[in-house]
């Protein structure tokens, strides 16, 4: 057991002595006004945040085709041009030098955009990722989607026709789509070629037609492209764009510098050196006969024979260029990776 502890009755508790507290300074009562002043600051903050305000007085935002991939251009009345690029941006300028301004396009799916083509001074045909096609009946200015398809993705790369004849759009997977009514419809068309990425189509303006694509395929059609021979493989590699010299000469282009022309539309071929072994993506004729190849890293190459010869123009080393287009002052207008450039002086007028 613990032992009982003994208080004496005469022992005394010694407290200390009470100590006077203002209760105007109450540190209980500072904290209590403290804490209902934050209840304050938070319950004004959450009521000001419903009320209404006025929109911030940012400018509105436009794209701008300097600063992202523009994969193809087209020049119409020698004044007018259309650039189409990624996420399913178009652009239109009233003539070189003029601004930039994206035209209106219905429904706007936001696909890459990678080529446009014109059958005529006033339609026009713009093609893309995931089936896209849209069309133009004012020379650009306004757009209307006429195919699209999203469950497959599969991409358009080239577009070609005529205004009163049948128009082809061609892509990956051997997408081959036909157009008998102006671009308004279109349907999916069984060339016999296979799954090979298309690449590219052009004609000679009559019934001669070809297509380029993957792996070194290079077709003809004789026929307005109602039927498509699959060539003899004379290339390995693949074959990104193709022009049209005249009915009997072509020149077709492609990886790692290769160019090859035929004089006897395509029952044989040979080689041109293109002085590159950088990859060619897009090709032009101009007025004045010239062939200008351009591609990987920014090079332009040229040729002032119809294709039997060529010369580079610089190293590479910069962008990437994907076209070429003529304007009617002789310049020519590239696009690629940084967006859409001019390069040359207008041509001085020929004297007779």
């Amino acid at each position: 057991m613990q032992p009982a502890t003994t208080i004496k009755k005469k022992s005394t508790l010694h407290m200390p002595a009470p100590v006077k507290v203002d209760v105007r300074h109450s540190p209980s009562r500072s904290r209590t006004w403290f804490g209902l002043f934050i209840v304050g600051l938070v319950a004004m903050g959450t009521v000001t945040s419903f009320l209404p305000r006025p929109s911030p007085a940012f400018s509105p935002s436009t794209a701008q085709p300097q600063l992202m991939l523009i994969n193809g251009v087209a020049q119409l009345d020698g004044q007018r041009l259309i650039a189409v690029g990624e996420l399913g941006h178009l652009f239109s300028s009233k003539s070189p030098g003029q601004p930039w301004r994206e035209a209106a396009v219905s429904p706007q799916r936001g696909s890459s955009l990678t080529q446009v083509f014109f059958a005529s001074q006033t339609l026009g045909l713009a093609v893309g990722h995931d089936g896209w096609i849209l069309r133009s009946e004012d020379a650009g200015q306004s757009w209307q989607e006429v195919n699209f398809d999203a469950d497959t993705g599969d991409a358009l790369m080239s577009v070609w026709g005529r205004a009163q004849g049948p128009l082809f759009a061609t892509g990956s997977f051997g997408r081959f789509l036909v157009s008998s009514d102006q671009g308004k419809t279109w349907q999916q068309f069984d060339t016999g070629l296979g799954d090979r990425h298309l690449y590219g189509i052009a004609g000679d303006g009559g019934q001669r037609l070809m297509v380029v694509g993957e792996t070194g395929l290079v077709a003809r059609s004789a026929d307005g492209g109602k039927s498509w021979e699959r060539l003899p493989d004379f290339y390995n590699g693949s074959f990104f764009g193709l022009i049209a010299l005249s009915a009997s000469d072509w020149l077709v282009y492609g990886m790692r510098g290769k160019a090859f022309r035929t004089q006897d539309f395509g029952a044989t071929w040979h080689e041109v050196d293109a002085d590159t072994a950088l990859s060619l993506y897009g090709g032009t004729r101009t007025q004045d006969g010239r062939v200008v190849l351009v591609g990987e890293g920014g090079v332009v190459t040229e040729s002032r024979d119809a294709g039997r010869t060529f010369k580079r123009l610089n190293d590479g080393g910069g962008s990437s260029l994907s076209s070429v287009a003529e304007l009617a002052d002789g310049r020519l207008i590239f696009t690629g990776q940084a967006g859409i450039s001019l390069a040359g002086a207008p041509a001085e007028p020929q004297t007779h």
